[in-house]
């Protein structure tokens, strides 16, 4: 067994243990699919997969409820309206992982692995499932930020008509 020189402040390590170190664990398309539909919001799926700047989603969501709890807004408001975007973006984001080719998605999140993802009726329910939430969620926040802009211009006061 060859032992690795290293700095004095580093004890010394075989060559199996840094190849230990250095592979990375297998990642499956359907978990990161359900991770992005369920807790895209706060980007649990970008950790998941091992991606950079995977706390950016969280920053916003953690940012945009921040701001309605320090300015003491409604649901009316600019700040909680603004989680719309991590939350579309979650969900988008589900459906396009589970609609990946599995080739694809293994030679970005598993190059070096021998195990291999499949493409089966799992991704393709978890898409239908993502769309349809995708489509419900989105309705119902566009219909939201109607109501409280007409409610803001007084439209729907009984004594503006």
């Amino acid at each position: 067994m060859a032992v690795v020189h290293s700095p004095d402040w580093m004890p010394c390590m075989s060559q199996q243990t840094l190849s230990l170190e250095q592979t990375k664990p297998f990642r499956h398309k359907v978990t990161a699919a359900w991770l992005s539909l369920l807790l895209g919001v706060v980007g649990a799926q970008h950790r998941y997969l091992g991606r950079r700047f995977w706390y950016v989603p969280l920053l916003f969501t953690g940012l945009a409820i921040l701001g309605t709890l320090a300015f003491h807004q409604g649901l009316d408001s600019l700040c909680p309206n603004l989680l719309i975007l991590p939350v579309s973006a979650g969900i988008i984001e589900a459906v396009i992982l589970a609609l990946r080719s599995p080739e694809k998605f293994d030679a970005l999140y598993n190059p070096q692995s021998d195990q291999r993802n499949q493409h089966g009726w799992p991704s393709v329910v978890t898409a239908v499932i993502a769309t349809v939430a995708f489509a419900n969620i989105s309705l119902f926040w566009l219909v939201h930020i109607i109501m409280a802009f007409y409610r803001y211009m007084g439209w729907l006061d009984l004594s503006v008509y």
